[in-house]
């Protein structure tokens, strides 16, 4: 990497520790956004009424398991290169979602996505789980653009004490007058082009705007866990058996194209309850 790409990631990588996000932008080949294009929506078509009103605010909640045509993104060398350039390497991959909002649908709720409150690193610079959101679309507040208030990946919120993210009743919205649907000081819309990737903390409340639209708005959510070595061994262990239950099945042409970020733990100790709720005195 030339040395002003160098200075560009490094900033980049202090904005996500510091505010808990960042945007690549064109990261996604014009082939490789076209296929995953097509797979998303073959699978979203797939997808019954009862289905799509289940989650009516996130959008479609597709996890990667059956959707091996998801590897070429996953595996994406631009990106995997990037987050190694900014001191967030050595990644490993649980799954990915694909969460398509049809248009027209409402906002979705503020949450964070943290499952490892338990492990040390969730209370340091690095997380220990970070989002790659892929757009598909171009996005805009019109068509439910990501939301975000940044920092509160590092500091303690109203919105902890709010429940877990993705209940059954607030997928579907049962009470619109919930606050996590509401305005919050400081938050930020993240408008982005189709291709372009948003790299965000798992402990950063996000949100979305409703779709307006008449059109489905896409995005691939990744799930990937940072300097995975330095993960205490049980949150090792969860990750790389949940990696394998979900994608053991998966053709050796799509695991060759993820094989950078396959978890590999080879310890013997077992996969633990994971925890979504912070510890407020060490949060800060």
């Amino acid at each position: 990497m030339g040395n002003s790409v160098t200075a560009e990631l490094a900033q980049k990588a202090q904005q996500l520790i510091e505010e808990g996000y960042c945007i690549l932008e064109d990261m996604l080949g014009a082939d490789t956004l076209q296929h995953t294009r097509d797979v998303a929506m073959k699978a979203v078509r797939e997808l019954s009424e009862e289905q799509l009103e289940a989650t009516r605010s996130p959008g479609t909640l597709i996890n990667s398991n059956r959707h091996p045509g998801l590897a070429e993104c996953i595996g994406n060398p631009k990106a995997l290169a990037a987050l190694e350039a900014m001191g967030f390497g050595s990644s490993k991959f649980w799954k990915a979602v694909i969460i398509s909002k049809p248009g027209p649908s409402p906002r979705l709720y503020w949450h964070q996505d943290c499952m490892w409150w338990d492990d040390p690193r969730a209370y340091s610079d690095y997380s220990p789980m970070i989002f790659l959101m892929y757009y598909l679309d171009d996005t805009s507040r019109e068509n439910g653009c990501l939301r975000l208030l940044p920092g509160t990946h590092r500091r303690w919120h109203e919105l902890h004490t709010m429940g877990e993210a993705h209940t059954k009743d607030i997928n579907r919205m049962d009470d619109e007058d919930d606050p996590r649907f509401l305005d919050y000081l400081g938050e930020v819309d993240v408008p982005v082009k189709a291709g372009d990737l948003i790299v965000g903390d798992a402990r950063l409340f996000h949100a979305t705007h409703a779709n307006t639209t008449s059109e489905y708005r896409t995005v691939i959510t990744i799930w990937f866990h940072p300097l995975f070595s330095g993960l205490e061994e049980r949150t090792q262990s969860w990750i790389h058996h949940e990696f394998h239950r979900r994608h053991a099945q998966w053709p050796p042409e799509a695991l060759e194209k993820i094989q950078p970020v396959i978890p590999d733990y080879r310890g013997t100790v077992e996969p633990p309850d994971f925890n979504r709720q912070p510890d407020r005195a060490r949060l800060g």
